[in-house]
């Protein structure tokens, strides 16, 4: 089994083919990543009705999850700053990830993930790196050959890379780890069934 930790967005042919995406790529949960009220309602729905998915909700946003909510995505320090500490795991886009805010991730402690990862972000030691097919190739041979399996979860950016798009991903790290591809998928979904709760 495989968990795709970043699906940025459904879409009605991933909903209407759900049973045999899972079939074929053996990808069995997904988590989606709204970004807005209307996003998370959206999400909350389909997470309803669909077992394969959760969601992560916006911190801000956080009264309105569910039981299918496995975290809360976090923009900002100063989002974060206005929050008690969550009892999820924080979900953060690299690309949101100044000094500021990956300071007040160190000093509150929290857990979680690094989507989008071009850096391994060793000075977060409670959080995982995202990577798959959308920025494995933005990472060094060598920074790859370094990374422990333990920092590792996996992501596909669908819709803009389809779910089979993660596997040669995985190769990539297997090439450079000398680790098989196995291996690496199911630490990532043993990490990935830890942080959020879910039993496999």
């Amino acid at each position: 089994m495989t968990i795709d930790v970043n699906v940025k967005a459904t879409n009605e042919d991933f909903l209407d083919d759900i049973d045999e995406i899972i079939e074929d790529t053996m990808v069995q949960i997904f988590f989606l990543q709204p970004e807005d009220e209307a996003a998370l309602e959206k999400a909350k729905e389909e997470a309803e009705e669909y077992t394969a998915l959760f969601y992560t909700a916006p911190l801000s946003l956080g009264e309105q999850s569910d039981a299918k909510c496995v975290g809360y995505r976090v923009k900002n320090a100063d989002e974060l700053r206005a929050a008690p500490k969550a009892g999820k795991p924080l979900f953060v886009d690299e690309a949101d990830l100044d000094d500021t805010l990956r300071a007040l991730l160190i000093e509150r402690g929290d857990q979680g993930v690094i989507l989008n990862a071009t850096q391994a972000h060793e000075e977060l030691e409670q959080f995982f790196i995202a990577i798959g097919p959308s920025n494995v190739n933005a990472f060094d041979h060598e920074v790859l050959a370094g990374l422990s399996m333990d920092k590792i979860m996996l992501q596909s950016g669908f819709p803009e890379h389809g779910f089979d798009e993660i596997f040669p991903a995985v190769k990539t790290i297997s090439d450079a780890m000398f680790r098989p591809e196995h291996s690496i998928i199911a630490r990532a979904t043993k990490h990935a069934l830890s942080l959020a709760g879910l039993k496999k």
